[in-house]
Parts: C-alpha cells; sequence; structure tokens
C-alpha cells in the first residue's frame, strides 16, 4: 500500500459522496445517503471539506474523516462528523493514522476539544477513538413518547412559559457549550428549533431546546428534544417539559443524542411515559 492524506476538497462532491457510502458500507447503521442529502450535511451540520481528510492508496480514495469546527465561549471546537474506510481496506490497522492525519488539520486551526459520537454497539471504533486518546464521556439517548402523555397540563402556579428561537440563545449561557455537537444552540436554528424557558419572578428555572414539527395553522405534528438545562428545581423542571413537549397532545416526541447524564430530566422523561429505543450512542471528547 501507498498511503498519503489529502483534503476532501481534493475530490468532486460526486467522488466524496461515493467515497462516503462505501466507507459505511455493512456499517451496524448502514448510512446510504443520496447525493443531495450528502451535500446537505456540510451546510447544516457545519461540516467543511477543507477541513475533512481522505486516505489514498496511490491514486484511490480508500477512507475519510469529515470534520467541522466551530467557536463557542472564546475556545474552537471541533467535532468528527463520521469517520470510515471501504470495506476491501478494513482491518488493514489505517484507523489511528487516519485519525491523526485528521487531528493534524484540526490543530492548525487552534481546537482545544474535539467532540465525537459513535454507537455504543460499535466496541471496535470506541476502542480505535479510545487509542487515539479520546474518552467516553456520557451516554447519548434516543427515547420515544407517543400520544397524549398527559391530558391536563399542570398549574403554571407564577411559572411563565417564553418561546425563542434557538438562535436567539447563543452566546446566552443558557445552555452548555460542550454537547453533541448536532444539539447545539448554533445548529438546531437549522432545524427550525426553539428554545422554551420556564421562568419565576423574572429568573430562568430551566430551559430546553426543541425542534417542532408542524405546518402553519395545524397542531403539531412531532418534537425532538435535544438539550435541557435546569437548576434542580425540579418541579419547574416537569412543568417545563409538559408545555415545551405537549404532553396534553397526540403526538410523536423524540429526543435525539440525548445525555444520559442529565439525571432528573430523564428520570421525569421516563416517569412521563418515555422509552427507550434500540439506539443508543457514546459522546466521546478529547482536550488539547
Amino acid at each position: 500500500m501507498n498511503i498519503s492524506y489529502k483534503l476532501m476538497s481534493s475530490l468532486s462532491f460526486e467522488e466524496a459522496h461515493l467515497l462516503f457510502n462505501r466507507g459505511f458500507e455493512g456499517y451496524l447503521i448502514p448510512m446510504n445517503l443520496s447525493f443531495d442529502a450528502f451535500i446537505g450535511r456540510f451546510g447544516n451540520d457545519g461540516l467543511s471539506p477543507s477541513l475533512s481528510i481522505v486516505a489514498y492508496d496511490g491514486v484511490v480514495p480508500i477512507g475519510f474523516v469529515l470534520q467541522g469546527i466551530r467557536e463557542v465561549d472564546g475556545q474552537m471546537i471541533s467535532w468528527n462528523g463520521g469517520t470510515g474506510i471501504i470495506p476491501e481496506y478494513r482491518g488493514r490497522k489505517l484507523g489511528v493514522p487516519l485519525m491523526e492525519e485528521a487531528e493534524k488539520r484540526i490543530m492548525e486551526h487552534n481546537v482545544s476539544v474535539a467532540t465525537l459520537e459513535a454507537l455504543s454497539e460499535n466496541k471496535a471504533a470506541i476502542s480505535l477513538y479510545e487509542k487515539c486518546g479520546y474518552k467516553v464521556g456520557d451516554d447519548l439517548l434516543f427515547l420515544r413518547a407517543n400520544g397524549v402523555l398527559n391530558s391536563q397540563l399542570p398549574d403554571l402556579d407564577g411559572y411563565e412559559i417564553i418561546r425563542i428561537p434557538a438562535a436567539q440563545s447563543i452566546g446566552s449561557k443558557l445552555f452548555p457549550s460542550i454537547v453533541p455537537w448536532q444539539t447545539d444552540a448554533s445548529n438546531t436554528p437549522k432545524l427550525g428549533g426553539e428554545a422554551v424557558l420556564i421562568t419565576k419572578n423574572g429568573e430562568v428555572q430551566a430551559a430546553c431546546l426543541v425542534r417542532k414539527k408542524c405546518v402553519f395553522g395545524n397542531e403539531t405534528d412531532s418534537i425532538t428534544l435535544f438539550q435541557v438545562k435546569e437548576n434542580g428545581n425540579e418541579d419547574a423542571l416537569h412543568t417545563l417539559l409538559a408545555f415545551a413537549l405537549e404532553y396534553d397532545q397526540p403526538i410523536n416526541r423524540t429526543t435525539y443524542n440525548f445525555l444520559k447524564g442529565n439525571g432528573r430530566v430523564v428520570l421525569s422523561l421516563f416517569a412521563s411515559g418515555f422509552e427507550n429505543t434500540p439506539v443508543s450512542q457514546v459522546f466521546m471528547k478529547k482536550n488539547f
């Protein structure tokens, strides 16, 4: 083998799309994206061809690491949005040098924290990332609850529910800065996200990031929960979730890459009728 590395910008989008789908061929959860869906990931998820790395054997592209960088609270944070090697080159110990090459690229941009997610079942990938210095920070839950969970929403009793576009919460300290990439306040606006706050006497008691799917003039179809930040006021937390997730409506509700470490929130969701799904991931970080 004659392995070399280039930026993904060295490929056409068509070539990159083919490499991506081949890199995930036979994966635990196959990702056979259409061309438009693949291109959309770069804009929607903040990935960059000029930060992403491609491994070549001679002139043949054989593997990749998709990467993006964002600045949060004055520090540069990166995300590995997908690592793949085409089937015929797997098992040849190419993963670690590929990751090391990708790391060189983000270090040129003064990244202080690198993040990624991996399927909990994919022990080989988790082991690879651990060899590269990443550590599991938390488990990520994909929960669901369909239908009416509580026909009567709780009495606000002095609380106020405030809804704002997710973009307005960026830099506000409402939510933590080191979270799974696609659940960050800077990403959810692209998905039609909003921040829902519960306040009392003008003070925020808890806040969550959600995405509502609905057509103007119609009832809500579904809601996805990305993040919750709370201060220990369980009454406020339960009330916020009931209103933000519309427990009184016959809709579909899910969580996406939701941090299991939010213990009180997870317990509240389970108590309200949420259940686990077969999918779970781990959130991994590496500090530089």
